[in-house]
């Protein structure tokens, strides 16, 4: 009898530390690959399960499925699931927000020559989401081309099929590195902050802000900051 119970104490105990172990989730746009970035993540903070998304669309389906503890992401997206608390922001160079820009290939645009264009944008939010969050940023009317990736971007300026891309100043440097075509930049009303860490709760947030303050100049450069920020009550 005492046998059983024993073996029965070993195996709840087991489950419960299944159940309640510490998960992160990770989704921004990046160049390098979501499982490239969870391997790195996971090495550097294996008390976690880490798990990284490549598109928004499953991030988001994995978060009503199964909430993590935390999330690293935008703002926005961090903003539109409603149960998580930032508790650190990304810096560089001294800097927590980035500038936006619409690139186009040969000149630069005009609001005016964009309106009722297609526009191209790395799919952050979902359908009607992500068209409402361009809609409080233009202010013209556009149509949206989403893609799942960043890099997914270029292929649309190279075959025409939309007049311009929507992204931030620091992925616009990578896309004019990559491509031979002449893209330039135009400014447009949207900053953003870079990437924060949001948790659904306190329980694990020792353990979150030690993971991260444990990440290297690597991981740190892919999340495109150099610093981490508490942020401000």
């Amino acid at each position: 009898m005492h046998s059983k119970q024993a073996i029965f104490l070993i195996f709840t105990l087991t489950f419960s530390s299944v159940v309640q172990a510490e998960s992160l989730f990770v989704f921004l746009p990046t160049q390098v690959r979501a499982k490239v970035m969870q391997q790195q993540i996971s090495q550097i903070c294996p008390e976690l399960e880490v798990t990284v998304f490549g598109r928004g669309k499953d991030f988001r389906r994995q978060i009503k499925n199964t909430p993590p503890s935390a999330v690293l992401s935008l703002m926005p997206i961090i903003e539109r699931l409603g149960s998580f608390d930032p508790v650190l922001k990304g810096a560089k160079n001294g800097q927590t927000r980035e500038k936006y820009v619409i690139v186009s290939v040969g000149r630069p645009l005009t609001m005016q020559d964009i309106a009722q264009k297609k526009i191209g944008v790395v799919d952050l939010l979902g359908r009607k989401p992500m068209g409402e969050f361009i809609a409080g940023i233009f202010p013209v009317a556009v149509k949206l081309k989403r893609v799942t990736k960043t890099e997914d971007l270029l292929p649309l300026l190279t075959f025409g099929s939309v007049e311009a891309v929507l992204v931030s100043e620091s992925h616009f440097l990578q896309l004019k590195a990559k491509s031979n075509l002449n893209l330039v930049a135009s400014s447009s009303n949207l900053t953003m902050s870079l990437v924060n860490l949001a948790l659904s709760g306190a329980n694990a947030k020792e353990k979150l802000l030690r993971c991260v303050s444990r990440f290297d100049d690597k991981i740190n450069s892919t999340l495109g900051v150099d610093q981490w920020l508490a942020m401000s009550k």
